[in-house]
C-alpha cells in the first residue's frame, strides 16, 4: 500500500444542507438539461450526502461555465430526504412531475433507492448512480437502475479476502438495524459462508438513533479479531466509540460509506487504524489522469474536501455528462437510457464504467485504505 497525505476539511455546512430546487447555472439559451436528485442532506447521516453532491455539482458547475452540453446549461433538482425512505419516494413524485427531467441522479443510502427506483421504472426515466452498494439493488434492477460504483459485495469480499491472507478467521460484524445495514450484513454472511466462515458475533446498531452500547457488549463478549462494519455516518462513530469503552481491541473493517471524514472529525486518534474499503482511486494519486482533473477542479473551486465521496461523485458526474452528450440533440429519459446502455466500457481517465442490455453494474473497482488519526490515508 501507498502513503498519501490527505488535507481533509469537513464540508458540513448549514446551508448546504438546504439544497432544494437549485439551477446549476441561468441564461442559457436553449432550455436546460434537467436531472433530479433526493439526497440526505441534513440530519445524522447527511456528511456522504453533503460530500457526494458537492463532488457532483464540482463537474456539472464546470461543464456549465464551458457553455454546456451542446449550447444547453444542466440544472440539477436537489431535494432533502434527511435518510427517509418515505420523504424520498415523495421528492421522487416531485421531480418526476416535472416533464423536463430526463434522469434520475446521485441518490444517496440503500433504503431510499429502494423505495424510489419503481418509481423510476415506472416512469421510464433512468436512475443513474445512487449512493449504494446494496445487491438487492442489482439482482432485480430492472432497466432503469444504472450503478456506477461496486457493490458491497465486492467490498466486503476484499476485506475478508485481506483478513484471509494474514490468517484471521474471528471474524464479527456489526450492524445499523435498517435497510442499508440488514443488507450489508447479508452480504457479509455471503463472503464469509464463501470461505467457510460464520460471524463468531453480530451486533445491532440501533436504526434510528444509533445506540450502540448493547452491539458493542455482545461482540467485545467474544472478543474478535476484526470487525465487518455495516455501519455509515453516526452508527459507524457510535460504535466504535461504544466498543472501545469495552476495553476490547479489534481492527476495524468498514465500507467506502463508513464517512472517514465523520470518523476523523468525531473520533479523533480512536479512528486511527480503521481499514476502509474503496470503490475510486485515491484522490491524492496523482499518476491516476482522472485524479489529476479533480484536484485542479478542486483547487479551483476552492471549496471541496478531497477525499474519496467527493471524488466518486465527480466520476458519478462524468458518467452522466457523457450519457447526455450521447444522446443526440434531442436528449429525453430514453435516449439517456440507450446511451447508458452503450458504454461499454467508458473510460473516466484511469477508472472504467461499462454498461450493457442486462448489465448495470458499471464497475467492481475496490481498494482498501487504512485511515491515520492525522490525516493520512494509506491505500
Amino acid at each position: 500500500m501507498r502513503g498519501r497525505r490527505a488535507f481533509v476539511h469537513i464540508f458540513c455546512r448549514a446551508a448546504a444542507a438546504v439544497l432544494l430546487v437549485s439551477p446549476l447555472s441561468a441564461g442559457a439559451q436553449e432550455a436546460p438539461l434537467v436531472v433530479g436528485q433526493s439526497a440526505v442532506l441534513s440530519g445524522p447521516q447527511a456528511a456522504n450526502g453533503l460530500l457526494y453532491n458537492r463532488g457532483i455539482r464540482l463537474h456539472l458547475d464546470a461543464v456549465n461555465a464551458a457553455g454546456g452540453i451542446a449550447g444547453r446549461k444542466l440544472e440539477m433538482i436537489s431535494l432533502d430526504d434527511g435518510y427517509d425512505p418515505e420523504r424520498t419516494k415523495a421528492n421522487t413524485r416531485q421531480i418526476l412531475d416535472d416533464k423536463r427531467v430526463v434522469a434520475l441522479f446521485g441518490y444517496t443510502g440503500t433504503g431510499s433507492t429502494m423505495a424510489s427506483a419503481p418509481l423510476a421504472e415506472a416512469a421510464k426515466v433512468p436512475m443513474l448512480a445512487p449512493l449504494t452498494g446494496a445487491p438487492e439493488l442489482r439482482d432485480k434492477a430492472g432497466r432503469y437502475l444504472f450503478h456506477v460504483r461496486a457493490s458491497y459485495v465486492d467490498e466486503l469480499r476484499k476485506a475478508v479476502e485481506y483478513l484471509s491472507t494474514i490468517g484471521i478467521r474471528d471474524i464479527a460484524i456489526a450492524y445499523q438495524d435498517d435497510g442499508f445495514g440488514r443488507s450489508g450484513l447479508k452480504s457479509a454472511e455471503t463472503v464469509l459462508d464463501a470461505r467457510g466462515l460464520k460471524p463468531v458475533a453480530v451486533g445491532a446498531i440501533t436504526g434510528t438513533t444509533y445506540d450502540s452500547v448493547k452491539a458493542a457488549a455482545d461482540i467485545a463478549a467474544r472478543a474478535p479479531s476484526a470487525i465487518l462494519l455495516a455501519t455509515a455516518g453516526q452508527a459507524s462513530v457510535n460504535f466504535i466509540r461504544e466498543y472501545q469503552k469495552t476495553g476490547a481491541r479489534a481492527q476495524f473493517f468498514g465500507l467506502s460509506v463508513v464517512s472517514s471524514s465523520q470518523l476523523l472529525q468525531e473520533l479523533g486518534a480512536d479512528a486511527d487504524g480503521v481499514v476502509i474499503s474503496q470503490v475510486v482511486p485515491s484522490p491524492w494519486t496523482k499518476t491516476v489522469p482522472l485524479v489529476r482533473e479533480f484536484l485542479r477542479a478542486a483547487e479551483a473551486a476552492k471549496d471541496v474536501e478531497v477525499n474519496h465521496t467527493t471524488l466518486e461523485g465527480y466520476i458519478a458526474a462524468r458518467v452522466l455528462v457523457e450519457a447526455l452528450r450521447r444522446a443526440g440533440p434531442e436528449v429525453t429519459a430514453e435516449r439517456v437510457t440507450q446511451a447508458l446502455e452503450g458504454m461499454r466500457p467508458f473510460g473516466v481517465g484511469g477508472y472504467d464504467v461499462s454498461f450493457a442490455p442486462g448489465r448495470r453494474d458499471g464497475s467492481s473497482f475496490v481498494d482498501l485504505s487504512l485511515v491515520r488519526a492525522d490525516g493520512r490515508y494509506i491505500q
